[in-house]
């Protein structure tokens, strides 16, 4: 099991550096992933603070 961190999922998400990107993606299609829920609030927060998504 691999824990996520916050950098991970927004790497994931954002597609802003493909070879971590790509790592992600391969632990996701897995089902290798857990992540707090801390991770997930700041996820959010970074999306929302500095991406202005949401």
């Amino acid at each position: 099991m691999v824990m996520f961190d916050t950098n991970m999922i927004l790497r994931y998400l954002l597609n802003d550096n493909p070879e971590m990107s790509q790592r992600a993606e391969e632990y996701i299609n897995a089902g290798d992933v857990s992540v707090t829920i801390e991770v997930i609030a700041e996820v959010v927060y970074v999306l929302k603070g500095v991406y202005s998504l949401g």
